[in-house]
């Protein structure tokens, strides 16, 4: 099995922490790419040229986090990060992705030239960070949910400080501070 992926995407993480958690690393030959140069060998398996994408053993693509995260959750190690209530998990971890989404995109917006950058759209992508901030809860476990809230907040520490989060959450900023010391979420600092 390979997964390509970039360090720094929050993306990324997200599934190598999963992966981590699942106990499926020496299983997975893990292929750091940055995918902003459209290398071949990932536009050859995946058209999106995105990161993460997966290939099993017998060929089939896997791409978005999501989808990836709980293929391993159903093939590896370990408690299973989806919960008995997989509706409730599914609908907490859609809520982080978003934050991660809005960071993402935000960050992305940035690297454009000064002069072509839109200032309406950053805005939006902070409010949207903001609003959620105030929705989300610090989780009870790390399942997929936490996992993926935990990637996203580490997110804004990393690319976005200027934001300012743990001011308006110190509550997830602690709780982040905890998780953090996981191995999973050590092994995977960008």
């Amino acid at each position: 099995m390979r997964l390509y992926n970039n360090r720094p995407s929050p993306y990324g993480r997200k599934v190598l922490v999963v992966a981590h958690e699942k106990q499926l690393l020496e299983r997975i030959k893990v292929i750091q790419i940055d995918p902003w140069s459209d290398p071949p060998e990932l536009v050859a398996i995946t058209p999106l040229g995105k990161v993460p994408a997966f290939v099993t053993d017998d060929g089939m693509l896997v791409t978005e986090s999501t989808l990836i995260a709980e293929y391993f959750d159903a093939i590896g190690s370990g408690a299973g990060l989806l919960g008995a209530d997989r509706l409730s998990t599914l609908r907490r971890t859609a809520l982080a992705q978003g934050l991660i989404d809005a960071a993402f995109a935000l960050v992305v917006e940035r690297r454009r030239p000064a002069d072509r950058q839109w200032e309406a759209w950053s805005a939006r992508q902070r409010q949207a960070i903001e609003r959620t901030l105030t929705k989300v809860a610090a989780p009870d476990a790390f399942d997929l949910a936490g996992i993926t809230l935990a990637c996203g907040l580490a997110y804004l520490d990393f690319r976005l400080p200027e934001l300012a989060w743990r001011s308006l959450r110190p509550d997830l900023a602690r709780w982040l501070d905890d998780v953090a010391q996981r191995p999973s979420m050590q092994a995977t600092k960008p």
